[in-house]
């Protein structure tokens, strides 16, 4: 008599979800699929970025991804573009600020699976039309 394996749509979701790394805990996951991306997607975005700001003379320097900051960094004039891995190890973390303490910036998330050169290169770019552009004065002028 053969004997039916219980529990089978719960062990098919286990071995799915073992797969596809979800029982490991994020923190373990986010760090190794960042720097996929950091390496093949976002990194090759901020050197064409710099390349742009570079030609019409601005100074721009990019921090590369390492173990503790797990950080990766634009600058350019008073603004920087941020890119870490995310808490939840599905989405990548990106942040763009001015250096000035009435502007702040701004954050949002990318998910790993939609973090595309395209799309990065469309975030980047507006960010830093955003950031290093002409500022409109908020003062009435007297």
């Amino acid at each position: 008599m053969e004997s039916t394996p219980t529990f089978s749509y719960l062990r098919s979701k286990l071995q799915e979800w073992k797969a596809n790394d979800p029982l490991l805990p994020a923190s373990e996951l986010s760090w190794p699929r960042f720097q996929q991306i950091a390496t093949n997607d976002i990194l090759p975005v901020l050197h064409e970025a710099k390349d742009a700001l570079e030609s019409v003379g601005l100074e721009v320097s990019i921090v590369d991804m390492d173990e503790t900051t797990r950080c990766i960094g634009l600058y350019v004039a008073d603004a920087g573009l941020f890119f870490s891995p995310g808490d939840d190890a599905m989405t990548v973390h990106f942040m763009a600020r001015r250096f000035t303490a009435e502007e702040q910036g701004y954050e949002s998330r990318i998910l790993y699976k939609r973090a595309t050169a395209v799309l990065l290169r469309k975030l980047v770019e507006e960010a830093l039309v955003r950031l290093i552009g002409p500022r409109r004065a908020t003062a009435v002028n007297q």
